[in-house]
């Protein structure tokens, strides 16, 4: 009986300690990209900036982030691509998306030569990021606003 105790102590303790006590953090969308024009689609690349202050590690489980102009949704990033979260440490996931060049001039303008002397627009980055250790999951917020050069 005495084992048992001491084993569901030492099994609680090793638990607690590879989950996260804190919550993991995003930080910001560093170096948004446009990497050309193709399909009728601007092709974005970025990289998510979360800080993970816990000493236990995990992964990265599911990107879902929403790309929106003045409330409009312009495009979704889904990636499953499983990755690690360090410990104690600032994290990058690397984000690739394509928006439309037709939804974005719908509510923003009435033709393409007039998108391109536009030259830039703000985008609107929210949705979560979930992340898990030993079988416990954490969504992590995003909402971010970023100017865009084209």
């Amino acid at each position: 009986m005495i084992q048992n105790k001491i084993l569901i102590g030492v099994a609680l303790i090793f638990l607690s300690s590879c989950s996260f006590q804190e919550p993991i953090t995003f930080l910001r969308l560093q170096e948004v990209k446009v990497n050309g024009i193709e399909n009728g689609e601007i092709l974005l690349t970025t990289d998510a900036l979360f800080n993970n202050p816990n000493s236990g590690k995990g992964k990265i489980k599911k990107v879902n982030i929403y790309v929106l102009y003045k409330g409009d949704t312009l495009a979704n990033v889904h990636q499953i691509e499983k990755m690690n979260v360090p410990a104690n440490s600032n994290f990058k996931v690397p984000l690739s998306l394509a928006i439309s060049i037709n939804k974005l001039q719908k509510g923003l303008l009435s033709n393409l030569a007039s998108l391109l002397r536009k030259k830039s627009v703000e985008l609107e980055f929210k949705g979560y990021v979930k992340v898990g250790a030993w079988g416990i999951n954490q969504k992590i917020p995003v909402d971010y606003a970023e100017t865009i050069e084209f």
